[in-house]
């Protein structure tokens, strides 16, 4: 099943972006709210790719802590193979690398079992905000 998402133009703290989909801007408002309550120094949208021997992944959000350390984030409507894969390609390469993930769907928690270890922290998106896994 392909998963395929509208754009979304919405201005976040007076900038504007393009995000994939509606997902990518609530997870924006969310890190957003993170950055103007102090638990994050900073974030960005689409501005890392980790390149493998034969594919490459953009991540989302690159959230950029107080301490000058980073982390990344990725929001899924729909957890695929090549979520899965680019997981297991990063802990392969990039061990040192964390990412969070930001779910639509409490079910695909599932999908990510085997690659749960390497995920940091899971989300789910609920109609209020977002819940912890």
């Amino acid at each position: 099943m392909k998963y395929k998402a509208n754009k979304v133009l919405c201005k976040v703290a007076d900038r504007e972006y393009l995000f994939k989909s509606h997902l990518e801007a609530k997870v924006a408002g969310i890190i957003q709210l993170w950055k103007d309550v102090g638990i994050i120094k900073d974030w960005d949208y689409e501005r890392t790719a980790f390149v493998f021997p034969d594919d490459k992944w953009k991540v989302d959000f690159d959230i950029l802590n107080p301490d000058g350390t980073f982390y990344y984030i990725e929001a899924k409507g729909y957890i695929d193979n090549r979520t899965k894969r680019y997981l297991k390609l990063l802990n392969k390469y990039r061990p040192e690398i964390t990412v969070d993930f930001f779910l639509a769907h409490k079910n695909d928690l599932q999908k990510l079992r085997r690659c749960r270890k390497y995920i940091r922290n899971v989300y789910v998106i609920t109609k209020t905000g977002y819940s912890t896994i």
